[in-house]
């Protein structure tokens, strides 16, 4: 079964930008939604690739909810992506590796943060 990653402190710049007066939900909307895509193109970067199965799987879709309720996923649909993505002992090419989505958000938090704030 896959595991979430989630980028924490999404919820308190979206409790500031609605304390601050902010009405419009569907450009928070579109900004998580730009985050999601700014995740997925880096994962496809560092996803282990063989026959490109894998990385042409990936997907940035909107699951429920709107406005500042929308929930933004990333993923891949390949049946062997969770195997991949958990599989630490896998060598792998150069450049490409396990936690391909995991890690990409870590090393990306404040990035990822800067899109839903509006700042890039």
């Amino acid at each position: 079964m896959a595991r979430m990653t989630h980028v924490t402190g999404v919820s308190s710049i979206m409790a500031k930008l609605r304390a601050g007066g902010m009405q419009q939900g569907a450009l928070m909307e579109g900004r998580l939604k730009k985050a999601g895509l700014f995740v997925q193109r880096e994962s496809q970067k560092v996803v282990p690739v063989e026959f490109a199965v894998l990385k042409n799987s990936a997907f940035t879709r909107k699951l429920k909810g709107i406005g500042f309720t929308a929930d933004i996923a990333v993923g891949y649909t390949a049946f062997y992506a969770a195997y991949v993505h958990e599989d630490l002992q896998a060598r792998h090419k150069p450049g490409k590796k396990a936690k391909y989505l995991e890690h990409v958000v870590i090393e990306n938090r404040r990035r990822i943060l800067a899109i839903i704030a509006g700042k890039i």
